[in-house]
């Protein structure tokens, strides 16, 4: 499956369009490894994970383009409020 995976966001031009072979690699790195994560968990990964881990590519890109922020910076501020499906949520979330 991870191979599949794999073809499927390397074949996606819309991943990747406008973006340095760098933050292009990093992105689609990122990607494959979260999926991987997410594969040793479970074994399988549902497809509707694989569909929201593409939109969340495509959004990246997309604030990466527009905004020209590094790819490294935004996966980095995903992972910081990424909450794993096991963990509690927070509490009470922030409020102005």
């Amino acid at each position: 499956m991870l191979e599949r995976l794999t073809e499927l966001l390397l074949e996606d031009e819309a991943l990747t369009d406008g973006l340095s072979d760098e933050e292009a690699s990093e992105l689609v790195g990122w990607l494959i490894g979260v999926v991987e994560d997410l594969e040793d968990e479970s074994g399988e990964v549902p497809q509707r994970y694989i569909a929201q881990l593409k939109r969340l590519g495509h959004e990246i890109a997309r604030i990466a383009r527009r905004y020209r922020v590094p790819v490294p910076e935004l996966i980095d501020l995903v992972e910081q409020v990424w909450e794993e499906p096991s963990e509690e949520p927070a509490s009470k979330p922030m409020q102005a």
